[in-house]
């Protein structure tokens, strides 16, 4: 016995509906598997540029960090050389009695000097001075430092003078600046790359 019409019908539309319902579920199966690929390959490529840029941003800090290291070494060299100096200033500043003798018989035979110049030098080192060249402590008999010329009669002041470590001969017609820093700070022009060749020469 056939049927009746609508439980064909009924039938049919379940067998399409469950058609159907594979279908989507394939197609839905389908574009996920899709989905998930593109992301995968959209995460690998975003993680490609990551690295790619990263490893750009590494290399240029490392280049920057030798840079730094070497101006920083270059400017430590500097400063060491510039320390030698100020120890050689700190030196001069510091001598005294024999030391301090030779230094200023040293500085005046170098130059033209008449011989009854006066030495002027800061109150603050008037002490140091008399005591280096006079054995009688008196400023108008430096026997120490005249007897080493004939044509010496030097003299000892302190009236004020802007020169604070060494000394100004001084004359009605000249004067003769000895000053320590002055005469450092010219040697060090004269000597700066010099010494720097000799203090890192092994390096």
């Amino acid at each position: 016995m056939k049927k009746p019409i609508y439980e064909r019908i009924l039938n049919e539309a379940e067998a399409e509906a469950k058609v159907l319902n594979e279908e989507t579920k394939a197609e839905a199966k389908r574009i996920l598997e899709a989905g998930k690929s593109e992301i995968i390959r959209q995460n690998s490529e975003e993680l490609t540029r990551l690295n790619s840029r990263n490893k750009e941003r590494l290399t240029s800090f490392k280049e920057r960090q030798e840079k730094g290291l070497v101006t920083f070494e270059e400017q430590v060299r500097q400063e060491l050389v510039v320390e030698v100096f100020h120890e050689v200033y700190t030196t001069l500043s510091n001598l005294k009695d024999k030391e301090l003798l030779a230094f200023v018989i040293h500085l005046i035979s170098k130059e033209k000097v008449k011989g009854d110049e006066v030495l002027l030098v800061s109150r603050q080192n008037f002490t140091k001075f008399l005591s280096a060249l006079s054995s009688t402590k008196d400023p108008l008999n430096l026997d120490l430092l005249n007897k080493t010329n004939t044509n010496y009669n030097f003299t000892l002041s302190k009236e004020p003078t802007h020169v604070e470590e060494g000394f100004l001969l001084s004359s009605k017609e000249f004067d003769l600046i000895f000053d320590f820093k002055e005469i450092v700070n010219e040697y060090q022009k004269a000597n700066e790359q010099r010494i720097y060749n000799e203090l890192f020469k092994d390096e």
